[in-house]
């Protein structure tokens, strides 16, 4: 542990760190789930510099899914269309303010959670699979 290093951030961070590269998508999708929800309850209270850099998170982490991808699969061309239209409707919904453009992005990041979820669970396997999508 780091000299002055929260005991919860200590965690976090070595959860990450001992993460396969499934959890670690899992914990994308996560981050994005919350960053977009949570710059939708900051645009509905009007605080539009919060919501703003909640969307801009949620974009990066999208951003960091596309560049994961192996280029060579075509699931990764599938998920990268996703990402595509994933992050347009957020850069939308970040100068709209318009939440409920929200709820197609928010239900693709789910099911493709809840199949990441799957993987993970899957063990060996999961690496393999992880591998080929990014």
């Amino acid at each position: 542990m780091y000299p002055n290093q929260n005991p919860a951030d200590a965690y976090k961070r070595q959860g990450v760190l001992t993460a396969t590269p499934a959890e670690l998508i899992v914990m994308l999708y996560d981050g994005c789930i919350r960053q977009l929800k949570l710059g939708a309850l900051a645009a509905e209270k009007k605080d539009f510099e919060r919501a703003n850099a909640c969307f801009q998170k949620a974009q990066r982490i999208i951003a960091e899914l596309a560049a994961s991808l192996d280029m060579r699969y075509d699931i990764s061309k599938n998920l990268m269309e996703l990402y595509e239209y994933m992050a347009a409707e957020i850069v939308l919904v970040n100068q709209t303010k318009d939440a409920a453009r929200l709820e197609g992005v928010l239900s693709l990041l789910s099911e493709l959670k809840a199949a990441w979820t799957q993987v993970a669970k899957n063990g060996a396997g999961a690496i393999a699979a992880a591998e080929a999508l990014s």
